[in-house]
């Protein structure tokens, strides 16, 4: 197997985009349900508690303080929002092991055509979707570990973070807080990833067992910098979209229709130029992980009950 660099990692992304674009946009589209059905809960809730209060009016302005009087004015209602956002964040996790799992299919076996495409990613998204639940069972205590190290992080600035006094008072001690448990955090979301993309690859011909897999993955990631190199990258231009869209939309209001039209289609447009680029990630994924070592082959002995 040839020994994959860096540039053919990145490279192997924007030939995916552009050979299954369907792939993607039907994935796009699964993801603005969950969050459109989610938006529009939130907003009745908004509109039924605040629609009396004009303050609210000021608060979605961008008026920090009108906010603050807002939300304390009904507790209960970020409860409920936060109720909201918690039931999303499940539905959309629970979904997305199928669509992970069809998206890894798809990109490792390569079908021509639509009906051959929809019919890999189906069978892949259900043949690994067991498969990556117990993966994330397994990755479950690295999380937590990345928890308390971010809550530990907190406590340890928590004072100069109330009395800081200008932006850089505040970044400076929140950057010391969370960069170890973000760190982590990469490392365990990348082994993750080429566990996920073993599981797939391997799940016709060999069984590694989901606790072998992850074992295995986090030795080969942990050998393979690379790996993490190139998942760092795809964060990277991630947040570099996020920013640019965050600093142009700044301090330029929407009001009426046609805002609200603008509004909504630059938003879709970053969400799916972000999710290509999570798409272009998981393909030079696949291409790495077709050069590792086939795990080994179980052997299973067959006793004659008549000998």
């Amino acid at each position: 197997m040839p020994r994959l660099g860096l540039g053919d990692l990145i490279s192997a992304g924007p030939r995916a985009v552009s050979r299954y674009t369907g792939t993607l946009l039907a994935v796009f589209v699964a993801q603005s349900i969950v969050a459109a059905t989610c938006t529009l809960a939130a907003a009745l809730v908004f509109a039924r508690v605040f629609a009396h209060l004009p303050m609210f009016d000021e608060a979605v302005d961008g008026d920090l303080v009108a906010l603050i009087y807002c939300l304390r004015y009904n507790p209960a209602t970020i409860v409920a929002i936060a109720g909201i956002a918690f039931g999303a964040v499940a539905l959309w996790q629970l979904a997305s092991w199928f669509l992970i799992g069809g998206i890894y299919g798809v990109l490792a076996q390569r079908p021509e055509g639509r009906g051959d495409t929809a019919r890999c990613f189906g069978a892949s998204g259900a043949s690994t979707y067991l498969a990556y639940l117990r993966l994330a069972l397994c990755a479950l205590p690295g999380w937590l570990i990345v928890v308390a190290l971010v809550y530990t992080g907190l406590d340890m600035v928590g004072e100069r973070i109330a009395y800081a006094v200008t932006v850089a008072d505040l970044v400076g001690p929140l950057l010391i807080a969370v960069v170890p448990g973000a760190l982590l955090a990469h490392v365990l979301w990348t082994v993750s990833d080429y566990a996920r993309v073993e599981l797939t690859l391997r799940q016709d011909s060999h069984d590694p067992g989901v606790i072998a897999a992850y074992v295995r993955t986090l030795g080969y990631v942990l050998r393979r910098p690379v790996t993490l190199v190139h998942g760092a990258l795809g964060w990277l231009l991630f947040g570099l979209v996020t920013a640019a869209y965050a600093y142009l939309a700044q301090g330029h209001p929407m009001y009426g229709t046609d805002g609200a039209i603008t509004l909504f289609v630059a938003r879709a447009g970053v969400s799916l130029l972000r999710m290509a680029i999570r798409f272009g990630v998981l393909a030079g994924q696949v291409e790495l992980g077709r050069t590792r070592p086939l795990p080994p082959r179980r052997v299973e002995v067959k006793v004659d009950a008549k000998s």
